[in-house]
């Protein structure tokens, strides 16, 4: 056949009645014409009078992606069952004593469609091949009620008021066989062989809904592991990047999606499933290119676990010979990365968030439905991520919960106007825009108004159903408990319902918290999102015991500034560009807080004493330290990476100097700011280890290591390794922080 190549096969031909300017066709006018197609490739037959088109579907091997060719069709159960056979069972039959012992599962990375080498592949708006098998028509016929062959013209071009009918059904059916036949099948085979599945899917860009790089669903796609996952690299996430797109070597990226939803995404999965018991983890710190050093880490970090993830796997380690140039930072890079004896105070402080957000209940007002219908059936929608946004940006949590979960009673129940899915609550459930929704799902929603539940539509009611709705629409409309709202407006009318778990006296964009119970505490987690600007705010909390504040970067437990009024907590809440903390509610630890340290009075402290040197400047490559050398280029505090200086220098900066303090009777807190640092300190005084600061405020307690007179102060600053090695592609597509201590240095006093 003319119109084949080797291995294809013509699997349907329709003949579809066009409308007179071609732009649409009517589906329900398809005849199937394939039986008049002979072996030559010619189709015979009459065409009635009008203007017509020529369908053919081919089954094909071909136009996939091409990084994906020769992957098993994840539709096809026999498929994924030898794959299972080939490297599940080989593993098994060599290290079966190990499993659920050293080895704790196999990990899964980016399984995907693989139909476009797209983020985009959204059916009828790109072209491209779709995920076909040899019992899909049949699925599609019994998910249809009827013949499906008719209804495949529609999954490319637009076939009336049948088109959202067929692609909602299309994908559907193709999300549910992915999950069915690799996920569960997988994950079913690790739980009989006492290890688990772990992974994540390609969720980029909204990929997550979508064919492509996507699984068609992510939460029916990652339903059969035992944990939830994501993943974050390529400059993906990067601080300040919270609306619109912008470029990188790697494409355009979505900074909404990343920043907003990504992780809301994998967290919520982690919440909903009783089998991830709360566990979500993220593959992250890879490919953001040697600038990424600790500083960056622990933005990354605070973003991700303040959203859920309590669980990493780093992507940033490498056995081939330095320098690897595939995705670094690599973290050790055969000790020539200079940062790598500073990364325990990372490893340590991410591991204590980690533990105070694990084996308990994450809590938040507000569940936001998961847009992939709204997606699938070709009108226009907002993802649900621009929700997400309206909400943290006013201290107001959520989960994204998809249609599946509502529609199943065994999932989703209610009681005194709450919803219950796993162990989770809550008070509302908010719809995003979309243009096109299932009716089935509509009626749910209404149903959840009979106890209690307030729907909330963002900017307006769905215009139609995906085969009518003007029914249930009318009903929604005018139900009492379902309200449309602006996004604008959204949080305002929130607070106004009662509908929230804390609150924040002062507008604050940028302070994101996490809820988590657990061991009879209520535990908050304060994060300032920003790298610029200081948050100070005052907290209201519905929490009768009396606080105790813990700082996770230095390990400390201190009294934070409270008032307990009649129904709620009041806390000032004070956090410096980088900072986190946690407020913890329990009356167990009620015993304790009245022997407490108050917390660091960071807005009482003023300047006593700047230490302007002279300062004795030494350098050192990591293979070098701690052999420091003279250079007659740094003679002072600054960027050392200036041209006249040292740009290409990578390693530790020692700045040695001395100084006179007098001791000031009253002044019992004490403190070194160092100003600006580029980036990574270690402090010493007077020979004595005072603490090392991976990112801001650059500044450490000194009260117990001051001498009354002279004073010998030792400054390491160490950069990454961007100044060697940055000529490649994943820093040459972001700006070069400088190198050093810029200062200025000052010791700062308060009375507490």
């Amino acid at each position: 056949n003319p119109l084949l190549e080797s291995g294809e096969q013509l699997v349907r031909v329709l003949i579809v009645k066009m409308s007179e300017d071609g732009e649409c066709f009517d589906a329900a006018s398809a005849e199937d014409v394939t039986a008049s197609v002979n072996n030559d490739g010619v189709l015979y037959g009459d065409v009635p009078p009008g203007r017509y088109r020529v369908f053919l579907f081919i089954r094909t091997r071909h136009g996939g992606e091409e990084h994906t060719k020769d992957y098993l069709n994840p539709l096809n159960p026999k498929a994924v069952k030898a794959y299972l056979d080939e490297v599940y069972e080989s593993h098994y039959l060599h290290f079966s004593e190990h499993f659920g012992k050293t080895l704790a599962g196999f990990f899964s990375d980016e399984p995907r469609f693989g139909s476009a080498e797209s983020y985009s592949a959204t059916l009828g708006k790109m072209p491209m091949v779709l995920p076909f098998s040899d019992e899909l028509l049949e699925h599609l016929g019994n998910a249809f009620d009827g013949d499906f062959s008719n209804m495949l013209p529609c999954l490319w071009y637009d076939g009336g008021k049948n088109t959202a009918l067929a692609k909602s059904t299309y994908m559907d059916v193709v999300s549910r066989l992915y999950a069915e036949n690799y996920t569960q099948q997988i994950g079913d085979w690790c739980r009989a062989h006492q290890v688990k599945l772990i992974g994540h899917l390609v969720e980029d860009n909204g990929a997550h809904a979508r064919l492509g790089y996507g699984a068609g669903h992510f939460f029916r796609a990652i339903h059969g592991q035992d944990w939830s996952g994501v993943d974050a690299v390529l400059l993906q996430l990067l601080p300040g990047y919270t609306s619109g797109k912008y470029p990188s070597p790697f494409g355009m990226h979505d900074s909404e999606f990343f920043y907003w939803g990504l992780t809301k995404l994998a967290s919520s999965a982690g919440h909903l499933d009783p089998k991830k018991q709360g566990t979500t983890f993220c593959e992250a710190f890879g490919a953001y290119g040697w600038q990424e050093g600790l500083k960056l880490m622990k933005w990354l970090t605070d973003h991700f676990c303040v959203r859920g993830v309590n669980h990493f796997v780093p992507h940033a380690f490498s056995a081939k010979d330095f320098p690897d140039p595939d995705c670094p930072p690599h973290f050790y890079a055969h000790g020539n990365n200079p940062q790598w004896r500073y990364f325990k105070t990372w490893t340590n402080y991410t591991n204590r968030i980690c533990h105070l957000l694990s084996d308990g209940r994450h809590i938040a007002p507000a569940a936001i439905v998961y847009h992939a219908e709204a997606e699938w059936t070709g009108g226009a929608y907002d993802p649900f991520e621009k929700t997400v946004k309206a909400l943290m940006q006013r201290q107001l949590d959520c989960d994204i919960v998809p249609v599946d979960c509502l529609l199943d009673n065994n999932q989703a129940t209610t009681l005194a106007g709450k919803l219950y899915i796993n162990e989770e609550s809550y008070q509302t459930i908010i719809v995003p825009y979309a243009e096109c929704l299932p009716e089935k799902f509509l009626e749910k929603l209404n149903d959840f108004t009979r106890q209690g539940i307030r729907i909330i539509f963002m900017r307006d009611l769905p215009l139609r159903g995906v085969i009518n709705g003007n029914g249930i629409l009318a009903r929604l409309r005018d139900n009492p408990l379902v309200t449309i709202l602006e996004y604008a407006k959204l949080s305002e009318q929130l607070l106004e319902w009662d509908i929230f778990d804390i609150r924040a006296t002062t507008i604050e964009n940028d302070l994101q918290y996490y809820h988590y119970s657990r061991q009879e505490e209520d535990i908050y987690f304060f994060v300032n999102g920003s790298i610029f600007t200081t948050i100070d705010t005052q907290v209201l909390f519905r929490q009768a015991n009396r606080p105790i504040g813990y700082n996770p970067m230095d390990n400390s437990i201190y009294k934070p500034s409270f008032k307990q009024l009649s129904d709620e907590t009041a806390i000032d809440i004070y956090l410096e560009p980088y900072e986190s903390t946690f407020i913890i509610f329990s009356e167990k630890h009620a015993e304790i807080l009245t022997t407490l340290p108050g917390a660091h009075p960071k807005k009482d402290m003023h300047s006593c004493l700047e230490i302007k040197g002279p300062w004795q400047i030494t350098i050192a490559t990591a293979k070098e330290f701690p052999d420091f050398k003279k250079v007659p280029e740094i003679t002072d505090l600054g960027n050392i990476s200036n041209l006249e200086r040292l740009p290409t220098f990578s390693g530790t900066i020692r700045y040695e100097t001395e100084f006179e303090w007098c001791a000031i009777s009253g002044d019992d807190w004490i403190s070194l700011d160092l100003g600006e640092v580029y980036e990574t300190a270690a402090i010493s005084l007077n020979g004595k280890q005072v603490g090392v600061c991976i990112a801001p405020p650059y500044r450490v307690k000194i009260t117990s290591f001051l001498n009354t007179g002279i004073n010998y102060l030792r400054i390491d600053v160490t950069n990454t390794l961007a100044k060697q090695l940055g000529n490649n592609r994943f820093d040459c597509s972001i700006v070069h922080e400088p190198s050093g201590l810029l200062g200025p240095v000052k010791i700062l006093t308060a009375t507490v």
